[in-house]
């Protein structure tokens, strides 16, 4: 019987909020198992980019990568959320690892566009060293992963964290039973985005088609949501989008079958 691995994304507005940042460490510290992190934090790495006169552009919410907006990023990324995250989560007696996929070649990417469109230095995994990460985690560590990994040719690349982690949880559904959480400041994938008691208990892939073709669902969740089942087509046991203060609760949130 495989051994659960639970691999949790936690949203840029959870993590750049003090008070939520602090539930959801209490609640991911309540999880049972291996468990490894991927973490956000774009909002404040915009706020940090303004106050150093570097503006950070998007196409359809992805940001546009050049060399200053990528130092912006592995500044705040891989630093201070990193280590922000790491301290709280020792302070929970968590044995926790900041680190970014470049670290230990642990996620090796090539540059992405979108639609004709150049993203600059984004990457798209290649890659992953699925070793690595068992030994990490096997021998007790939390691994912390701010999304940047390197191209193999001395360069560094910005991912987007959603598939980043649907990657990851890819990779490692051979060795473990993985869940893959998407956690966020909503309780789930919402009929109607102004009522958070609208969540979809069970999401499958005919009710999103139909969702997508009603425009219930669109923007930036899609995306999320095509992780979601492509991690699910590659073995993965179970995708759960909910809240942070639900994250110890699996049987709320949105449930991709």
């Amino acid at each position: 019987m495989k051994q659960k691995l639970t691999i949790i994304k936690v949203s840029g507005k959870i993590v750049e909020n003090p008070d939520g940042l602090k539930t959801f460490v209490k609640e991911f510290a309540s999880i049972d198992g291996l468990k490894l992190l991927i973490h956000s934090g774009a909002n404040l790495a915009t706020q940090v980019g303004e106050r150093m006169n570097i503006k950070t552009r998007t196409i359809e919410d992805r940001p546009i990568v050049d060399e200053q907006t990528l130092k912006l990023l592995a500044m705040v990324y891989g630093g201070l959320v990193n280590k922000q995250i790491v301290a709280l989560l020792q302070g929970r007696k968590l044995n926790a690892l900041g680190i970014t996929g470049a670290d230990l070649n642990l996620v090796q990417s090539t540059r992405q566009g979108l639609a004709g469109h150049d993203l600059g230095l984004t990457g798209a995994v290649k890659n992953i060293n699925t070793p690595t990460l068992v030994k990490l985690l096997e021998a007790g560590v939390i691994p912390v992963m701010a999304p940047l990994t390197h191209d193999g040719n001395c360069s560094l690349l910005f991912n987007e964290t959603d598939a980043l982690a649907a990657e990851i949880a890819k990779a490692l559904a051979p060795r473990y039973d993985v869940t893959l959480i998407y956690c966020f400041e909503r309780n789930g994938v919402l009929l109607n985005i102004d009522d958070e008691d609208s969540v979809v208990a069970v999401l499958r892939r005919t009710q999103y088609k139909n969702l997508r073709e009603m425009d219930i669902i669109k923007d930036w969740f899609v995306n999320k949501l095509d992780n979601a089942f492509s991690a699910i087509d590659h073995g993965v046991k179970e995708v759960i989008i909910t809240n942070a203060v639900n994250l110890s609760r699996p049987q709320l949130g949105t449930h991709i079958k």
